[in-house]
């Protein structure tokens, strides 16, 4: 069981594929010396359907079991990790979405706190039901269908998992708040329930109690990008959803979302996203194009 002491932790930086907001991992196998995948946490929503499997999975400081029909969900930025034993029949899912993908779906899914994991065995017709999901959900998935075509499955999967998970016991997995790490964890804890990210690294570094040069080295080594790019990347996120929400112009976009002037704003999109802000709205990539035009790495 993983300590606080003497261990490395990990931001995981997800990046999914153009005009989609989530990640689908089908039916990987296991190494026949088996998988250990080190402590971590990102700022994405995680869901774990282990159909087949064996082996061990950490929220916080707590320890489970993994065995045959175990779902798991971790809320953003709750450190997990997660150590998978070879077996032959051995069959997963996960799926990885961004707090994004609630708003679009416009559909009352079960609220989950913050800073929590939840584990539950599943059985009998409750098990069969999901694991139907899943398969369901990934054989569309892996079609390329765009995320307009794949919504009214999502809804299905996630509100069936999510009513799971609601009466299910909920682990608090707070870290340690006396660790550069804990410290970094919950400012950026914090940063996510802003809705302005015009912040200077002094200010920031202030928040934390770290000198400006020492906040940005160990920004940088927790999240594996750098102050300024986490707070683009927050200002693209927010302008993606103003795109696709309002009728707002570009400009007014850019000004909402904090950027200093329009040209400077498209820029930085074109970067990040892989097309234009008006391209993004006029939503004129084809479904091929949705499938395979990555987002440029941020570092």
């Amino acid at each position: 069981m993983p300590t606080f002491k003497n261990v490395d932790y990990f931001f995981e930086k997800l990046e999914t594929q153009t005009g989609l907001d989530f990640i689908l991992r089908a039916r990987e196998g296991v190494p026949e010396n088996g998988m250990y995948i080190k402590p971590h946490v990102h700022l994405e929503h995680e869901i774990m359907w282990f159909y087949k499997a064996s082996g061990s999975y950490s929220i916080g400081r707590e320890k489970f079991n993994i065995q045959n029909n175990t779902l798991i969900y971790v809320s953003p930025l709750t450190l997990h990790d997660m150590e998978l034993a070879f077996t032959s029949d051995h069959e997963r899912f996960i799926l990885q979405y961004d707090h994004t993908v609630l708003s679009h779906l416009k559909y009352p899914l079960p609220a989950m706190e913050p800073h929590i994991g939840i584990v539950a065995y599943m059985e009998g017709k409750d098990a069969d039901r999901l694991h139907f999901l899943f398969r369901w959900f990934a054989e569309v998935y892996e079609k390329g269908h765009a995320g307009d075509e794949i919504k009214p499955l999502m809804i299905l999967l996630l509100n069936t998992v999510l009513q799971h998970a609601a009466i299910s016991d909920h682990v608090s997995a707070e870290t340690d708040r006396q660790s550069i790490f804990g410290m970094i964890i919950n400012f950026i804890i914090e940063m996510e329930r802003r809705t302005s990210f015009n912040i200077s690294l002094n200010d920031a570094a202030d928040e934390v109690g770290l000198s400006p040069s020492h906040f940005s080295r160990m920004f940088k080594k927790v999240m594996q990008v750098s102050f300024k790019e986490y707070l683009l990347r927050k200002k693209i996120s927010m302008s993606v959803q103003l795109l696709r929400n309002t009728d707002l112009s570009i400009t007014d976009i850019a000004y909402k979302c904090e950027f200093t002037d329009a040209a400077y704003y498209c820029y930085q999109f074109r970067r990040f996203i892989g097309v234009t802000p008006k391209k993004f709205r006029d939503g004129s990539l084809t479904s091929e194009e949705l499938k395979t035009n990555e987002i440029p790495s941020l570092k």
